[in-house]
């Protein structure tokens, strides 16, 4: 799927998604995610204004072993456009960069006051990767309401230049408790400085 960087970056109409993205987050409503309009508001940062109790339970990642990746044609190292796909729609653009040291780092296309980046680790055998994605998520008050995990099984292409698979996200509370959860694919396209 080709990447269109303006059309992207268009699309969305900030504040009223913004407000309506919030609100499937909050309420997990079923009727949203059957429409496939969802978003992830995830941060690595403190929230800005407004008080926060600290999360009881942190996510462990689950991989464990990590080793240098390989590098060349059939590594994923690099910077990626990539879109975010649920039930057929496309529902959020990130630039993604990942690092030999089996570190990822995610900016999603949402404003940052809602929390748009995330970080993962993640190993590779051959074209196939793995990886274990985690960011924290935010109410409209920018308070926290507990963190996600997202698990990537992704295929690199034969010529380096895309990858795509599919991904699951679940959205926590902050003691832990499982809120919901979401499955989509991933399609990216590496940046080429071109």
């Amino acid at each position: 799927m080709p990447f269109d960087e303006g059309a992207g970056w268009r699309r969305l109409n900030m504040m009223e998604d913004l407000v309506m993205y919030r609100s499937i987050l909050i309420s997990a409503s079923a009727i949203a995610w059957m429409a496939g309009t969802f978003s992830a508001y995830a941060s690595c940062g403190a929230p800005v204004g407004g008080k926060s109790d600290p999360l009881s339970k942190f996510p462990e990642p689950r991989l464990s072993r990590m080793e240098v990746a390989p590098q060349g044609d059939a590594s994923i190292v690099g910077m990626w456009k990539t879109s975010l796909i649920v039930g057929g729609n496309v529902v959020a653009h990130s630039i993604t960069t990942w690092h030999s040291d089996g570190t990822e780092f995610d900016n999603v296309d949402f404003p940052p006051t809602t929390g748009n980046i995330c970080q993962g680790i993640w190993e590779s055998q051959g074209r196939k990767v793995q990886e274990h994605h985690f960011g924290w998520t935010f109410d409209t008050n920018s308070n926290p309401t507990g963190y996600f995990t997202l698990e990537q099984s992704l295929k690199l292409s034969r010529d380096g230049m895309s990858y795509t698979g599919p991904f699951d996200q679940k959205f926590y509370d902050v003691n832990g408790n499982l809120v919901t959860e979401i499955t989509g694919d991933i399609s990216a396209e590496r940046f080429t400085g071109n």
